[in-house]
């Protein structure tokens, strides 16, 4: 469990962008209730995996 703590406090920016991409889609389908639920979790969760395995490299190049 401290592993993942640490991970988070180690790269915080990473966590902070995923954090407000999720709230953001949060707010996004509360304000409009016709769009497509499913779509838009799995373009969020796509996009976060692809932000998570970039951000949470490390100090590693590109």
């Amino acid at each position: 469990m401290f592993k993942d703590v640490i991970l988070f406090v180690k790269y915080p920016y990473t966590a902070g962008v995923i954090a407000t991409m999720w709230l953001g889609t949060a707010i996004i389908l509360g304000v409009s209730p016709k769009l497509d639920v499913i779509n838009v979790m799995v373009i969020n969760l796509v996009a976060s995996s692809i932000i998570a395995v970039i951000g949470f490299r490390g100090g590693q190049d590109i």
